[in-house]
């Protein structure tokens, strides 16, 4: 993308995905790493220590120059470049939607980046329609839900 043709003056933006009602929250997908301490844990102190050392200033900068966050207020203000547009999306009141497709018997020709999210390329540049592209998310999504594992 960084040598396709844009207008003077474009600029690269993210929003969250709008809210399903007037005044809802809109969201962003996001993904989320786990850190847990087991209930068999030997060290379990130095493991509640280990846990609240991953949110600490120290540890925000070491995840930031790897390009990677926590989920702190804030944190954007020390990033750089497009990661401060990318991460600020929550700061500016974006809520975190995390999740994942159900499990799902293989289906020929059905697969989750071709269906889902590919074809946004096409409907944005209009080589498919809003309809087009909402029928084949529901013909995949009723496959899916009649294969689940």
């Amino acid at each position: 993308m960084a040598e396709a043709p844009r207008a003077d003056g474009f600029e690269w933006g993210m929003t969250a995905l709008p809210a399903v009602a007037e005044g809802g929250d809109g969201y962003s997908y996001t993904w989320f790493e786990q850190a847990w301490i087991p209930a068999g844990a030997e060290h379990v102190d130095a493991a509640k220590l280990f846990v609240a050392y991953l949110y600490s200033d120290k540890a925000c900068e070491i995840f930031a120059e790897s390009g990677a966050i926590q989920p702190v207020l804030g944190i954007a203000e020390k990033l750089e470049g497009d990661n401060v547009m990318f991460y600020s999306i929550y700061d500016n009141g974006a809520k975190a939607a995390m999740g994942n497709f159900a499990a799902f018997e293989a289906i020929p020709g059905v697969e989750i980046r071709p269906v889902f999210f590919d074809p946004v390329n096409s409907l944005v540049s209009g080589d498919m329609t809003e309809e087009d592209w909402i029928a084949g998310v529901i013909s995949a999504s009723d496959q899916m839900r009649a294969n689940l594992k």
